[in-house]
C-alpha cells in the first residue's frame, strides 16, 4: 500500500513541519531545514523498502549464552 506524499506547511507560529496527511512527522524553524528532513525522510523510506523486500539484508542477533 503506498503511502501518502511528504508535505512542508508552516504553522501559525512559524514553526516548519514536515506531514504526511494530518500526521506530524518532524519539524524545523525554517522551511530550508524542514526542506531537508523531508529528503532524509523519503531516502530513508526508500531505504526500508528495500529492505523489506530483502529479508537478507537484516542482522540477527546472535544468541547469548
Amino acid at each position: 500500500m503506498p503511502q501518502e506524499q511528504l508535505t512542508i506547511k508552516q504553522t501559525r507560529t512559524g514553526y516548519w513541519s514536515v506531514r504526511r496527511g494530518s500526521t506530524h512527522i518532524v519539524g524545523a524553524m525554517t522551511r530550508k531545514g524542514a526542506e531537508a528532513e523531508q529528503e532524509l525522510l523519503s531516502r530513508l523510506g526508500s531505504r526500508t523498502d528495500t529492505r523489506a523486500e530483502r529479508p537478507y539484508l537484516i542482522r540477527r542477533r546472535s544468541a547469548r549464552r
